[in-house]
C-alpha cells in the first residue's frame, strides 16, 4: 500500500509546483508513509492473512482500478487522508477525474462492480465524489459476515427428491461457468436442493430472494451489484430464489448487470413456467417435480423425530404436502408440544399453522360443526359426493401405484362445481367433504384476489393455487360464478383483461394438483370450458315435500326444548323452501321462544316459516 501513498504524495507536490495547491496546505499534511505503515499494521493485527494475501484479489481488477481501489479504501480507513483529498479536489472526497489522472483507471467499471459508491450530492462539473463501499472496508479489515451454519442444511439428506434430480445437480456442478435452473412447484425443495449440492461441493450460497427486491430498476440493479461483490470478495455463489417473480425489465438488469460480473456458476429458482432470460452462459434447467407417497412418508417420520412409520404412512396419504411445508409443520409441532409427548392434535395445530401462513393472505379456514345428519339429499347426490371423496382418497394407489397418473398427464387435481338456488346446500356439503376428508377447507376471499391494476389479479390466484397445492388444503369459490365467468367478444380493454383472467383460470385448473370446490347459483353465467375440467357437476335442486320435512326435523337440536307436537310433514308440504330458509326459520322461532321464556312449538315454527317465505316473495297456504 506504500506506493498508493507515494503517488498521492507526488500529486500533492506536483499541485504545489504548479501552483493550483497552497503552500500552507502542504505543511499541514501527514506523512504519507508513516501512515501506509500504520494502516498495514492494523489488517496485520486484525486479520493477517488480508495482508499477506491481497483482499482485492477476488475482483480481479485492472491494475489502474486495483490501485485506485487501494487508494479509497486506504483514503476511508484513515480520516487524516481527508485533508489530501480536499486539497487536491477542493472537497473532503477523492474523485474521478482524480483518480483517471493520477492512475489512469476507469472509474465507471469500478462502480458497475458495486466496490466504488457515489456521493448524493455529485456535481459533474467538479468531478463526481467516490468512496469505497463499506462492504469492501469490512473486507479488508477481515469482517466477514456470519457462515451459514450446517443447521441451514440439515433437511438436504432427507428432502424428498428422486435420485435422477440429485444426479443432475451434481453434473451441472460440473460446468464452471453456466446457469442452473431448479424449476418447480414451491416448497418443492429447490433452494434446498442449490444450497446443499453447493456445501456438497465445498462452496456456499449467497441466497437472494429477487421477489422481495424493490421494484425500482435503479434500486433493483444495486441490489444485484452488492450481491456480485459479495460474490467475488468471499468466493460464494450467487443463489437467485424466485426469478419468475420479476418483469422483463428487470429480468434484462439480471442478464446484463448481475451476470457479467459473475466469473463461476449463477444458481436459479423459479416456478414450472421458466422466464426467458438472455443469459451469458449455458443453461441448465432441473425441474423439481413431487415427492412420491414413499418420499413423504419418509420425511414425516424423520422431521417428526417422534412416532411410527405407520403414523407417517397416514400423514402422507391424509397430509400429502409439499416437502418444504412437511418439514416446517413438524418444526411448528416440535414447538407446540416442547417437554411433553406428542400427539395428533399437536401434528394437526402444526399443520394448520403452516397452511395459514401460506392462504391466509386470500382466504379464511372455514371450521365445519355440522355432520350429514343435518343434511338431507336425494341417494344419487349422495353416491356422486362418495365418488368425489374416493377420488380424494384413492389418488396415490390410482395415480402412483396402479401408474395413471403417467397416462393421465394432467388434471390430476380434484375439481367439483355445486350449482342450485340458494339455501341449497351446496357450501354446507363442501365444508362436510372436507371434514370427512380431514382436511382443511379455505374460503377464498373474492375482495383480496381480484385486483383493479392488470396482471395483479392472475399474480394473486397463481399465488393462492401454488400454496393450496403445496399444502393440499381445499379450495372453496364461493359464487364463483363472479371469477369463472364467460369469455365474451373483445370490444374493449376491459372485455379483453376479463378475458385473460378467465383465460388463465382455465390453464391453471388444468394444472392443479389440489382440490377445488366451486359454488355457483347461475352456472349457466360460467365459461362452459370448465365443465370438461371438472370431476364432479353437482346440481342442487329445491328439495321436496317429505325432503323439507326431513330437514325441518333436523334442524332442530336435540337440546332445544319443544312443547306439544310438531308436525314437520305439514310445515314441508305448505312452506316450498330450501334448506337455508328452513334453517333462518327455525332460528327466527328459537330466538322469538326464548326471549318469551317460552318453549318451542308448532306455532313458533309456522310464523316464523310463514314470515320466510313472504321474505322469498311467496304466499303461504
Amino acid at each position: 500500500m506504500q506506493w498508493a501513498f507515494a503517488v498521492l504524495a507526488a500529486e500533492v507536490d506536483r499541485g504545489r509546483r504548479l501552483g493550483y495547491m497552497a503552500g500552507e496546505t502542504q505543511a499541514d499534511l501527514v506523512d504519507a508513509a508513516r501512515l501506509a505503515d500504520e494502516i498495514a499494521a492494523h489488517l496485520a493485527a486484525s486479520n493477517p492473512s488480508s495482508v499477506a494475501t491481497d483482499p482485492l484479489v477476488g475482483l480481479q481488477l485492472q491494475r489502474a482500478e486495483h490501485e485506485a481501489l487501494w487508494l479509497l479504501v486506504c483514503c476511508d480507513l484513515e480520516p487524516a487522508l481527508g485533508r489530501i483529498a480536499e486539497a487536491l479536489t477542493g472537497s473532503a472526497s477523492l474523485n474521478d477525474r482524480l483518480l483517471e489522472r493520477v492512475f489512469g483507471a476507469e472509474v465507471d467499471a469500478l462502480i458497475r462492480t458495486g466496490a466504488v459508491l457515489l456521493a448524493a450530492d455529485t456535481r459533474v462539473r467538479a468531478g463526481r465524489s467516490l468512496s469505497a463501499s463499506r462492504r469492501l472496508v469490512a473486507h479488508v479489515l477481515g469482517r466477514e459476515p456470519p457462515r451459514d451454519s450446517a443447521a441451514d442444511v440439515v433437511a438436504v439428506s432427507g428432502l424428498a427428491m428422486s435420485a435422477s434430480v440429485v444426479s443432475s445437480l451434481d453434473s451441472a456442478f460440473e460446468s464452471k461457468r453456466s446457469v442452473v435452473i431448479l424449476s418447480g412447484s414451491v416448497f418443492t425443495g429447490r433452494r434446498t436442493l442449490a444450497t446443499g449440492g453447493l456445501h456438497k461441493h465445498g462452496q456456499l450460497p449467497h441466497t437472494l430472494d429477487l421477489s422481495r427486491l424493490e421494484r425500482d430498476a435503479n434500486g433493483f440493479a444495486s441490489k444485484l451489484r452488492e450481491l456480485a461483490l459479495e460474490c467475488r470478495l468471499t468466493g460464494k455463489v450467487p443463489l437467485l430464489c424466485n426469478l419468475d417473480a420479476l418483469d422483463a425489465e428487470r429480468l434484462a438488469i439480471v442478464a446484463n448487470e448481475l451476470a457479467p460480473l459473475i466469473e463461476g456458476n449463477i444458481l436459479v429458482t423459479c416456478g414450472a413456467q421458466r422466464p426467458n432470460v438472455p443469459w451469458d452462459r449455458p443453461v441448465v434447467v432441473i425441474e423439481m417435480g413431487q415427492p412420491t407417497h414413499e418420499q413423504r412418508a419418509k420425511l414425516w417420520h424423520e422431521s417428526l423425530g417422534q412416532g411410527t412409520a405407520e403414523d407417517a404412512e397416514r400423514l402422507a396419504g391424509q397430509y400429502p404436502l409439499a416437502p418444504g411445508l412437511i418439514v416446517r409443520a413438524s418444526e411448528a409441532t416440535k414447538a407446540r408440544c416442547a417437554g411433553r409427548g406428542m400427539e395428533a392434535a399437536d401434528v394437526y395445530a402444526g399443520i394448520k399453522t403452516v397452511l395459514d401462513e401460506r392462504l391466509g393472505a386470500y382466504a379464511r379456514r372455514v371450521s365445519v360443526t355440522q355432520n350429514w345428519d343435518d343434511i338431507v339429499l336425494p341417494q344419487d347426490q349422495v353416491d356422486s359426493i362418495l365418488e368425489l371423496m374416493a377420488r380424494v382418497r384413492g389418488r396415490h394407489k390410482v395415480y402412483e401405484q396402479w401408474g395413471f397418473g403417467a397416462k393421465v398427464g394432467k388434471g390430476l387435481g380434484v375439481s367439483a362445481l355445486f350449482s342450485g338456488p340458494p339455501g341449497t346446500g351446496k357450501t354446507m356439503v363442501a365444508g362436510l367433504i372436507a371434514k370427512e376428508l380431514g382436511l382443511e377447507l379455505y374460503q377464498v376471499d373474492m375482495a383480496k384476489v381480484v385486483s383493479k391494476f392488470i396482471g395483479e389479479t392472475e399474480k394473486n390466484l397463481a399465488a393462492l393455487f401454488d400454496a393450496a397445492e403445496a399444502g393440499h388444503a381445499i379450495l372453496l369459490f364461493d359464487e364463483a360464478d363472479s371469477l369463472f365467468g364467460k369469455r365474451t367478444d373483445v370490444k374493449s380493454s376491459n372485455d379483453r383483461y376479463a378475458n385473460l383472467e378467465t383465460n388463465y383460470l382455465l390453464q391453471r385448473l388444468e394444472t392443479f394438483t389440489g382440490i377445488c370446490l366451486l359454488t355457483s347459483n347461475h352456472e349457466s353465467n360460467m365459461d362452459p370450458a370448465f365443465q370438461r375440467r371438472l370431476s364432479l357437476h353437482l346440481r342442487f335442486a329445491l328439495p321436496e315435500a317429505d325432503e323439507r320435512a326431513a330437514m325441518w326435523q333436523a334442524v332442530l337440536p336435540k337440546d332445544a326444548p319443544r312443547t306439544g307436537e310438531i308436525d314437520f310433514e305439514e310445515l314441508g308440504r305448505r312452506f316450498a323452501m330450501s334448506g337455508g330458509y328452513i334453517k333462518n326459520a327455525a332460528l327466527r322461532a328459537a330466538f322469538v321462544a326464548a326471549d318469551r321464556g317460552e318453549t318451542i312449538t308448532m306455532a313458533h315454527l309456522e310464523k316464523a316459516a310463514r314470515v320466510e317465505y313472504e321474505g322469498m316473495g311467496k304466499l303461504a297456504a
